[in-house]
């Protein structure tokens, strides 16, 4: 029988750091970003449920497609200025 100790030599911890800094946390953070704009955006009840469904449980694909499809008046602030008469 082997003794396989995880993370036991020097190449091991660098590239197990490699994958967590380079790959999980940024799909974590596309993934939190996807949620927040799908809150944000004024949009129809139904339709929130729907992509909220669909990010939670296809997380990584669902994210991806759902920032690639959203209507692009979603990147207009939700709040604007009223312009001034002075």
């Amino acid at each position: 029988m082997v003794d396989v100790v995880f993370l036991s030599t020097f190449w091991d911890v660098i590239w197990s750091s490699f994958i967590v800094f380079f790959v999980v946390i940024p799909l974590i953070m596309l993934w939190v970003f996807a949620l927040v704009d799908l809150f944000v955006r004024p949009d129809i009840r139904w339709r929130k449920v729907l992509w909220l469904i669909f990010i939670v449980f296809v997380p990584i694909f669902g994210s991806i497609i759902y920032l690639l499809v959203r209507p692009q008046e979603a990147d207009i602030a939700p709040y604007q200025e009223p312009a001034s008469d002075a």
